[in-house]
Parts: C-alpha cells; sequence; structure tokens
C-alpha cells in the first residue's frame, strides 16, 4: 500500500507543479481544455491500472471513467473537425495520429518481451486480437471512426444523429449478445455510448452551456457519482451477473457514463483545476501513453525504485513516440509544395 501511496503523491505533485506556470485561460472544450481533460484522464488510467500491481484492489472501475472521458472527447473532436473540414483527410488523420503509433509501439513492446510472433502481430496490426489486455479500446475506436464516417459520408443531414446513436445501439446489442468476453463482458459495452455523447455535445454545446451554471454542474457531478457508485454496487451482485449481458451491460453504462459527464460539467464550472500545464503536457501525448504502459505495467513491483523506473519509461517512451510520429507527419505529409502569394 506505501508504494501506491508513493505513486498517488507522485502524480499529484506534478499535477501541482503545473500551476507554477501559467497554461492561459482555457474556453470549455476547447482543444486546450480537452487536452487537459485527456491528461487527466491518462494519468487516473495509470494510477487505477498500477494498483493491480501494488495488491491495491476496487479501484479499477475508475479507468472505466477515464476512457468514458477519453471517448466523449473523441467523438467531441470529430464532430468539431467535420464542421470545419467536412470528412477531407479523415482516414489520413487516423491512420497517421492513432494507427501509426499503435503499430509502433506494438510491434517494439512485443519483441522487448519476447512475445513476438508474426501471427500475433498481423492479428493485432489489423485489430482482429489484441496483443495485451488493453488492446481492445483500438479495436473499438476503430470502430467508432467507421461508424462516424459512414454515416457522415451516406446519410442524409436530417438523419444523421438518430442513426449515428441507432448505430451504437445496434452494436451494444451485438456485443452483449455474441461478442462479449465471459470474463469481461462489460468492457466495451458500457462504453458504448461515451463516443456519441461527444458527438452530441458537439452539436449542442451552446445551450448546454448556456444552462450550465456552478450550482447545476455541482448537482450533475454528484449526480452523477451516485449513480456510477450505485450501479457499481448493482453490477456486482450475483443475481445481477447471472443474467443475460444484454440486461446486466445496460447496467454497466451507469458504472462509468454518468460520472465522466458530472466531470466535464464540473469543468466547466470549475474550469481553474485543469488550467494546469501539466495536464497539458501528458494530455499531449496522453495515447502514447496509454499504448506504452500496457507493457510497462509488468515494471510495477513493491518497492520505491520499481515505481519510479515505471513512470520515467512510460513517460520517456511516449514522448519519444509522439516526437517520431511528429517528425514522420511532417517529413511525409507537409510542406510538399510553396506556398504561393
Amino acid at each position: 500500500m506505501k508504494y501506491f501511496s508513493l505513486l498517488t503523491v507522485l502524480i499529484f505533485a506534478l499535477y501541482l507543479i503545473g500551476f507554477t506556470k501559467k497554461s492561459g485561460k482555457f474556453q470549455w472544450m476547447d482543444r486546450s481544455y480537452t487536452t487537459s481533460i485527456k491528461g487527466f484522464s491518462i494519468l487516473t488510467v495509470v494510477w487505477a491500472h498500477s494498483g493491480a500491481g501494488l495488491s491495491v484492489g476496487g479501484i479499477q472501475f475508475i479507468a472505466g471513467i477515464s476512457v468514458a472521458l477519453f471517448l466523449i472527447c473523441s467523438g467531441y473532436g470529430l464532430e468539431i473537425s467535420y464542421e470545419k473540414n467536412g470528412l477531407r483527410g479523415f482516414w489520413k488523420k487516423r491512420l497517421l495520429g492513432v494507427c501509426l503509433p499503435f503499430w509502433l509501439i506494438e510491434v517494439v513492446g512485443l519483441l522487448i518481451t519476447g512475445a513476438f510472433s508474426v501471427k500475433t502481430y498481423l492479428l493485432d496490426f489489423f485489430f482482429l486480437k489484441p496483443a495485451t489486455g488493453y488492446g481492445w479500446f483500438m479495436e473499438y475506436i476503430v470502430i467508432c471512426y467507421l461508424i462516424f464516417y459512414a454515416v457522415k459520408r451516406f446519410v442524409p443531414v436530417e438523419k444523421r444523429m438518430a442513426v449515428l446513436i441507432g448505430a451504437f445501439v445496434a452494436w451494444f446489442v451485438l456485443e452483449s449478445v455474441f461478442f462479449a468476453n465471459p470474463d469481461m463482458p462489460f468492457l466495451r459495452a458500457r462504453q458504448m455510448l461515451s463516443f456519441p455523447c461527444g458527438v452530441l455535445l458537439a452539436k449542442y454545446k451552446g445551450k448546454i452551456e448556456a444552462v450550465l451554471t456552478k450550482t447545476k454542474s455541482v448537482l450533475i457531478l454528484t449526480g452523477g457519482g451516485t449513480l456510477c457508485l450505485l450501479f457499481m454496487a448493482i453490477t456486482q451482485l450475483h443475481i445481477v451477473k447471472e443474467l443475460p449481458y444484454l440486461v446486466s451491460n445496460t447496467m454497466a453504462i451507469l458504472t462509468c457514463l454518468p460520472m465522466a459527464l458530472g466531470i466535464l460539467a464540473f469543468g466547466k464550472a470549475f474550469s481553474k483545476l485543469f488550467e494546469n500545464k501539466m495536464l497539458l503536457m501528458v494530455g499531449t501525448v496522453s495515447y502514447e501513453i496509454y499504448l506504452v504502459h500496457a507493457f510497462t505495467l509488468n515494471l510495477v513491483k513493491p518497492s520505491v525504485a520499481a515505481v519510479l523506473l515505471f513512470v520515467v519509461i512510460t513517460g520517456t517512451l511516449a514522448y519519444m513516440t509522439h516526437f517520431i510520429i511528429g517528425k514522420i507527419k511532417n517529413g511525409r505529409f507537409n510542406n510538399y509544395y510553396p506556398h504561393k502569394k
């Protein structure tokens, strides 16, 4: 427990250090704000996942709330981008920003850990069978992109939102009935509404922002937290676990999403908590940290050196990957043609 406490203190200290340098004032749900939210989310994901290696149980569900935040921000960002640029460069951006870091980190991680085989990597590469316990997210987010693209490309404007939500509901049903993993049947299903909630938030941001007073924000956070804890307890009951996955997974949605929405609402009223240079820096490489930590979590052991080594190696590899991918982006696709006056 004391080593987990060390990790907790270390993360909190980094957060406090982030206030020593001004990051500027954020607008609710602008790029800086959502990047800081991602920074907050990945820190809580790593914190919760590390608990397992340090014999601390009962906190892993917090990672699910943070994943919901990631997905809300992803849906929000895609919708904002679509409103500005349409579908221009959609798959190129996904390839460079999402797939390429994943493919690079997976091959390096599998080679270093001695788990590499051509079959394992190819199944992982094509999002068919994840090579790590955290690779499910990649398959999930790629399907989100496919649904989003198909709806924007082929569905009439007036029907898009209804079809988008309908597609995710249909996916939820299929996942729960046919594809649920008996060990963790709720893992993907509980996140099914997070991405479309982000799209909805982007479309109605002005109206939502207008009614979000400080009092309402606190109430939403309190209500969301209460719902999460209540349904987290309910879904652990033996009688609920014996229910068909479609029923129990419906309850599982309320273990993550309400709290995630509550955090976003709270951030509207108390934005200074997220106007943090460290959260902004970490948020910039949040995706890379998520990918890297799937391999470096094995370093987490009950010792001071192991905890510090885990933090340093995970952060270093994440920033190195981000730097390399940035160079590939700039060298491959930018500045091909001189600007014409």
